[in-house]
């Protein structure tokens, strides 16, 4: 008999006796995450791999999820888009990871999200804020941390109420980096300001990402003497523009985001420099929250280090996982029914508790988060708004 018959045969055999392919079987439960372990932004990918390392190791040392360990892949995208493909595509084909959580960079989270799309793998983005991450209609994206609309809107909302100098236009100056996370903050910015009674925008000036001379742009600001100038770019080009902007004498009221609500902003700066400055925050130390509390004390224990936002943002992205899988349970025909089980309790997930407040998902991915607003007093971050908290 040819090999050719002989395979028809054993199918019919097979069909006859009720043969089943066996069903997929999984021994853990494999997740990956993505960011910047190395290049301008490794101080941040430090950050999200001692978050993840210690959530995962909280949830198995617990017996895991039904019973079931979590396995943990980390990959460096140098935040660089296509090293962020290249990363996704890898944990997906070799790895065959049931769910990703990535990446800092909004540039690497917009490029990667298309594969994890393409291959049906849920994907929880805890960090990147640019708006069109979440407004593309792709139902395996979700983010759990506040996007540049929601980040500024809040900001604005503050300097309006609080910090406007009556009986005169206030002037404001935005000064931003070239990329989709810097250009989202300063459009949101300049959108909230110019329709504000009071304030006028009056320069916006760019950098590149790795720039290190910002002395042109800071001159033409300081020459319209702004009462504001908001920093939209990540931690070292923002803590470069500052020293260089008190090198020329520009003396103005400084804003920021959350790239620079940490303590290696503070090493870069030096405390007189940044002494008044107000920027939001997603997460602090000082927060009440009892959960955050348990969060900084095992941190601090691990790690002999307070955690920063980005931090919180990844320790509760794995716990959201924990919160989502465990609704799933571990039996599934395929690693592709679980990715499709999964995506859908994610979805579903409402006010769930986390280090920085409740998580709720809405039918785009987005988490409904609120910030902080922090002032830097005496080499210290203040909690200014909302009180109390």
């Amino acid at each position: 008999m040819n090999k050719k018959r002989m395979f028809w045969v054993l199918l019919v055999v097979g069909v006859a006796v009720g043969m089943t392919v066996p069903a997929f079987a999984a021994d853990t439960i494999k997740i990956g995450m993505i960011g910047p372990m190395t290049g301008p932004n490794a101080y941040y990918g430090t950050s999200m791999m001692r978050a993840a390392e210690l959530a995962v190791d909280e949830i198995n040392a617990k017996g895991g999820i039904k019973g079931m360990k979590i396995e943990l892949y980390v990959e460096d995208d140098e935040s660089t888009p296509v090293k962020a493909v290249n990363a996704a595509q890898r944990m997906i084909t070799k790895n065959q990871i049931l769910a990703l959580v990535g990446h800092y960079n909004s540039s690497c989270t917009l490029a990667s999200m298309a594969v994890t799309q393409k291959n049906k793998i849920p994907h929880l983005n805890p960090i990147s804020t640019a708006i069109e991450i979440t407004s593309q209609g792709n139902k395996y994206i979700f983010r759990n941390c506040a996007t540049n609309p929601m980040q500024v809107r809040q900001l604005a909302e503050y300097v309006i109420a609080n910090m406007k100098t009556p009986g005169k236009t206030n002037k404001v100056a935005i000064l931003y980096e070239l990329t989709d996370h810097g250009k989202g903050i300063m459009e949101s910015f300049r959108d909230n300001m110019k329709t504000a009674p009071g304030f006028e925008v009056t320069d916006i000036e760019v950098y590149k990402p790795g720039d290190t001379d910002m002395i042109a742009q800071l001159t033409k600001i300081k020459g319209n003497q702004p009462d504001f100038l908001l920093f939209g770019g990540n931690l070292t080009e923002v803590a470069q523009s500052i020293r260089q902007a008190k090198e020329i004498g520009l003396k103005t009221q400084f804003l920021g985001l959350g790239s620079v609500s940490n303590d290696k902003f503070l090493e870069l700066t030096g405390k007189e420099n940044i002494e008044g400055m107000v920027n939001v925050s997603y997460f602090e130390t000082t927060a009440k929250n009892p959960t955050a509390q348990t969060f900084i004390k095992n941190y601090w224990n691990r790690y002999k280090a307070d955690p920063d936002m980005f931090a919180a943002a990844v320790y509760e992205a794995f716990y959201i996982l924990e919160n989502a899988i465990g609704k799933t349970g571990v039996s599934h025909a395929s690693v592709s029914e679980w990715r499709e089980a999964l995506r859908d309790a994610i979805a579903g997930i409402k006010a769930l508790p986390g280090v920085q407040g409740p998580t709720t998902f809405g039918p785009d991915g987005q988490a409904d988060k609120e910030v902080l607003v922090m002032r830097w007093e005496n080499g210290k971050r203040v909690i200014i708004y909302p009180k109390g908290a």
